[in-house]
């Protein structure tokens, strides 16, 4: 199943960098960035300075082809220096066309007060939780033979929760939300399909689909204020994870790709969504106006 929202995210200081250098091509280090394309994916992740340009040319070759895909490519909002280890939040902008971390104080990061074991956040009312997700050395890089573990509980007033966009194509409703497993490995660079992986139909070039992956079917389905689960997927186990395409790990085309990527992790953690796209973000439906919120707790 394939995951994402119906995003479309033109503007003037995307188009500028397919013609103007910008600064960040001249370091070494890493630059954050924004992929946003309208068959429904947004995602952030850094890349170093030769992956930065690989993708501003499929970026290019995509919106050239003829299909209607169109896609951009972004400088992240923030200082990529700036970001900590920690777990952190990325909520859909309130246009819902793409997202953004909670860094700042003001817009309610990830929080915890037992050393980092758990930790939580609170659902913004009306703002849709895309993703929770930590760059921690002790759970990136080698997770090729780890069982993950997350003990997920909500508690507040909210009655029930929500993502958007009718779930994503082959849903027709926005319950029951749902969060997942998530990780990311840029390092991961697949074939398409068919081979040998050139654009299919206008959607990204070989090695987007493969570089993120999401547990499937291990899910948990939130549906009231206050619950708890615990979930649990294994990362050596392909029958339990999905692509960008929806394309299961088990698939020979794909499977050497994702365990290149289990292997060379660069962010992990949670997606929310629905249960056929798996990052159309979730947001608490509350009856009245917060505080208090609908806090998300993980213990991962």
């Amino acid at each position: 199943m394939k995951r994402g929202i119906a995003v479309f995210l033109f503007s003037s200081a995307a188009s500028l960098l397919f013609t103007v250098a910008h600064p960040a091509l001249g370091q070494t280090g890493d630059t954050q960035v924004t992929l946003s394309c309208n068959d429904g994916h947004s995602v952030i992740f850094a890349v170093d300075q030769i992956t930065l340009t690989s993708l501003l040319a499929d970026v290019q070759a995509i919106n050239t082809s003829g299909t209607g895909t169109s896609c951009t490519l972004t400088m992240a909002a923030i200082d990529p220096s700036s970001e900590t280890t920690e777990w952190t939040v990325y909520d859909y902008n309130p246009s819902n066309q793409a997202i953004a971390p909670r860094n700042s104080p003001n817009s309610m990061p990830a929080t915890t007060a037992d050393g980092g074991m758990t930790w939580q956040f609170p659902f913004r009312p009306n703002i849709y939780t895309a993703l929770f997700t930590t760059t921690d050395p002790n759970m990136t890089g080698n997770q090729s033979m780890t069982t993950l573990k997350d003990t997920i509980s909500v508690s507040g007033p909210a009655t029930t929760f929500m993502t958007q966009h009718g779930g994503g194509a082959g849903c027709n409703t926005n319950f029951p939300a749902t969060v997942r497993f998530f990780f990311r490995s840029p390092s991961a660079s697949g074939p398409g399909d068919p081979p040998p992986g050139q654009p299919v139909n206008g959607l990204p070039p070989a090695g987007f689909y493969t570089q993120f992956w999401w547990s499937n079917p291990v899910h948990v389905e939130l549906l009231s204020g206050n619950q708890a689960s615990m979930m649990t997927a294994d990362m050596f186990n392909p029958a339990e994870w999905s692509d960008w395409d929806g394309k299961s790990a088990t698939d020979p085309l794909v499977t050497a790709a994702f365990t290149k990527a289990t292997q060379n992790v660069q962010a992990i953690g949670l997606s929310f969504g629905g249960t056929c796209f798996f990052e159309t973000g979730v947001t608490a439906v509350y009856t009245g106006t917060p505080p208090p919120y609908e806090v998300f707790s993980s213990k991962f």
